[in-house]
């Protein structure tokens, strides 16, 4: 037969299972998408001007906090720290946090310092300098310094981190082309012809390589030329 209890009893018996729930459940986590949509991302939504320090004061002191327990952190965190920065012209503050690594390094944070290189010219360095600690960035390096052009910097790089028998002859080429100067297309193009010479002891580019308007290109402007001194 039930047990019959009375009301009275049942109250307390609710009451006791609640304690125990209490007692049993662990405390709540604000995790860090938690804290950038709930308070972080205010700083940038609120319609109240707020002092930039400030902001960038909260931002510092939640990244050390996360660091000092060894929490991977958010890249949205950093993007907002980095953001306010150059937003107030604080670009000094900005080169302490990366030189003492108070940001972690990625190639995200890389790919903003890039990014921010308009307003910061030496943003650019700083991110190829990370890059460059990862040590899993070689193909990004090389395709940045080609973007901007400096295609002997790049093949530098490759020939320093034992890569120059894999690197793409025809993307190399084809940037060299596109910088309409001779000499260092010269340079790039003979800095393929010893590579090929060193892999199969032969000049020419094999046919896979697609490189055949290039070295007709090339022809067509050193036909007549002899020896000339290389850039690399």
């Amino acid at each position: 037969m039930q047990e019959h209890i009375p009301p009275a009893d049942r109250r307390g018996s609710a009451s006791s299972m609640k304690q125990l729930d209490s007692r049993l459940t662990p405390p709540g986590v604000i995790d860090q998408a938690d804290m950038y949509t709930y308070v972080l991302s205010i700083f940038e939504l609120s319609s109240v001007k707020m002092d930039y320090k400030f902001i960038v004061a909260v931002l510092i002191e939640y990244i050390r906090s996360l660091n000092q327990l060894r929490i991977p952190i958010m890249y949205v965190l950093y993007e907002q720290l980095i953001k306010t920065l150059v937003g107030n012209k604080c670009f000094y503050q900005l080169h302490q946090f990366l030189q003492y690594h108070v940001l972690s390094d990625s190639k995200q944070l890389a790919c903003l310092l890039l990014s921010i290189e308009g307003d910061y010219p030496p943003a650019y360095q700083l991110a190829l300098d990370m890059l460059k600690r990862l040590q899993t960035a070689d193909a990004e390096i090389i395709d940045i310094l080609l973007n901007k052009g400096q295609l002997l910097q790049a093949l530098r790089f490759a020939r320093n981190i034992g890569k120059e028998d894999s690197i793409s002859a025809r993307q190399f080429l084809e940037a060299a082309a596109g910088a309409q100067d001779n000499m260092l297309f010269y340079t790039v193009f003979k800095f393929f012809e010893d590579r090929n010479m060193k892999l199969r002891r032969r000049p020419e580019f094999a046919q896979g390589e697609h490189c055949e308007q290039y070295v007709k290109h090339f022809y067509s402007l050193f036909s007549e030329l002899g020896n000339s001194q290389r850039l690399l």
